[in-house]
């Protein structure tokens, strides 16, 4: 018994060996090609199912799609709406595999065993190594399964297995929360269900309970799906939680089929796979592949009620709403005058979030409903968007006049952050509870200040007019001389201000300094800008 022990644990750390490798290697060829047609993947449902089909495939792991697709959602690469489809079809994919270990291949795999582990060990062919490896690791994958197999097949000549097989055998419940269990443990479905199958083979599952396993494992690819996704939230959650939701639905479908087929002793599941085969292992492997069709193609059929249900468990986060851009959307980039002048709209827009920054620090007026914090991350996700719209632009054939324009609002933009960073740098500072009360009334000068120049910089930016410009520049004129006379004066009140009260006012009256600075050169970008005479020569 002891040889067949060893047997079975040196299969089983050849079959996680070689899973790891052949999950590691699919995914490095799959995921350049996976990024970069991401966007056309789901074009129609036909299209969707075969890509979710093939990604599921490479990743062997519907949870490990839905995780790419979720962080491409989060980097706004894809929409949820059209990554969904593939999240379903993946799970059809990864499940194909199994076919691969219940089919009689014993020579073909030592074969392929053999030649593909000689050429990862000396690397040849080097353009074709990943596939190689992945190959390799395929191979050892099934090798290390077939070695579990016939060890476990010699436990039957014992009599204290049957006793063991018949206590196993006696409860569903007790074999579906076996599957859920080793799932979470392992961190892989599909390798507990290929286990189950290969022990199937040898006698230690019948047809019922090895589709229990089966089952339970989908639960506790669910459990794993949720603890490995909480750190997405909103629109990227929603692929998390339609993994989940799958995993779920398709096991309440086949549990509630199995518990028919078990009342009324009209074994329709059974049936159907027994007619296809005659081995208890294909059989299971058929009910999983059949679990993995039916599934999405009823979700698929359902579409808009399973986003809608996706949404309901993960709804959009405030950030989320606010990153979004209004007028810079795909497709723009085609017609670099029309993305100019968008962009530009685009950078008023955030210009126009500001005074709401300054407002939440306002003493006595009601807080804003939406938070600096969350007004800042979604300007770094726009911020983003813009520069690379703008960077798009450049590989076109611009006039002279359109690429000063783009360079003009290049260094906007440049000087936009730096307004917004000082704006919610003042926020976190005079909202802090430690602040001395005299630095408390230079932070609402200061407030009352730059909000003035914000105002007048909006009405600049929004009419282009000169005499908003020239305004904004006498107004951010010799600040810096004034901003000086201020720290001089409240640093000289040492008897005022602790330590910490004067390290406030040298930092409060540097960042009034330098957006103060930037709105000024904003004013002269405002100014010297060709806008209106670009637009009527077009």
């Amino acid at each position: 018994m002891t040889k067949q022990l060893l047997y079975i644990l040196a299969g089983l750390g050849l079959f996680f060996v070689g899973i790891k490798m052949l999950n590691k290697n699919l995914r490095v060829m799959a995921s350049g090609p996976f990024r970069r047609l991401a966007r056309k993947m789901s074009a129609n449902v036909v299209v969707a199912a075969f890509w979710g089909a093939v990604s599921g495939f490479a990743t062997q792991s519907g949870r490990t799609t839905s995780l790419i697709l979720a962080s491409l959602v989060q980097g706004r690469i894809v929409e949820v709406r059209s990554a969904t489809p593939l999240v379903l079809w993946a799970n059809l994919g990864c499940t194909l595999i199994v076919f691969a270990a219940v089919f009689p291949f014993d020579y073909f795999v030592l074969f392929v065993l053999g030649v593909s582990g000689i050429c990862t060990a000396f690397e040849i062919p080097k353009k074709w190594k990943t596939g190689v490896t992945a190959v390799f690791g395929l191979s050892l994958m099934l090798f290390g399964l077939a070695e579990i197999s016939a060890a476990a097949r010699e436990f039957t000549h014992y009599g204290w297995f049957e006793d063991s097989m018949e206590l196993i055998n006696q409860s569903f419940i007790f074999a579906f929360v076996i599957g859920l269990a080793l799932t979470v443990i392992c961190q892989s479905h599909m390798a507990i269900i290929l286990i189950t199958l290969a022990m199937a083979s040898s006698g230690f599952f019948d047809f019922e309970h090895a589709v229990m396993v089966i089952y339970g494992t989908h639960v506790g690819s669910s459990v794993i799906t949720y603890l490995t996704g909480a750190h997405f939230k909103g629109r990227a959650q929603q692929l998390v939680w339609a993994q989940i939701l799958y995993n779920l639905v398709a096991v309440a479908l086949f549990l509630a089929l199995f518990f028919v087929e078990q009342i009324s002793d009209k074994h329709l599941l059974h049936d159907l796979a027994k007619s296809l085969a005659d081995e208890v292992e294909v059989q299971a492997a058929i009910v999983a592949l059949l679990m993995n069709l039916v599934t999405p193609l009823l979700l698929t059929l359902s579409i808009g009620r399973f986003i809608s249900a996706c949404e309901r468990m993960s709804p959009p986060s405030e950030t989320e709403e606010l990153s979004q851009p209004e007028y810079l959307q795909d497709g723009m980039a085609s017609s670099p005058v029309a993305g100019l002048m968008l962009c530009e709209k685009e950078q008023f827009r955030l210009l126009q979030r500001l005074p709401q920054y300054l407002a939440s620090l306002r003493k006595g007026e009601a807080a804003p409903t939406v938070a600096p914090a969350a007004y800042h991350q979604a300007y770094a996700e726009i911020s983003r968007h813009i520069l690379h719209f703008q960077s798009s632009l450049i590989s076109h054939s611009l006039s002279a006049e359109d690429t000063e324009w783009l360079i003009n609002l290049q260094n906007r933009q440049e000087l936009l952050t730096t307004i917004e960073n000082a704006c919610f740098s003042l926020c976190e500072e005079l909202s802090s509870a430690q602040t001395n009360a005299d630095v408390q009334m230079l932070g609402q000068q200061i407030i009352e200040a730059l909000d003035t120049m914000i105002l007048t910089a909006i009405a600049a930016l929004e009419d282009n007019d000169p005499a908003e410009c020239a305004l904004l520049e006498t107004m951010t004129a010799e600040r810096g001389e004034s901003m000086e006379q201020i720290r001089k004066r409240y640093l000289a009140s040492a008897d005022l201000l602790s330590a910490n009260g004067r390290n406030q006012v040298m930092l409060i009256t540097n960042i009034f300094e330098r957006a103060s600075w930037s709105l000024g050169r904003l004013g002269k970008l405002i100014a010297n800008s060709d806008r209106n005479n670009i637009v009527e020569e077009d």
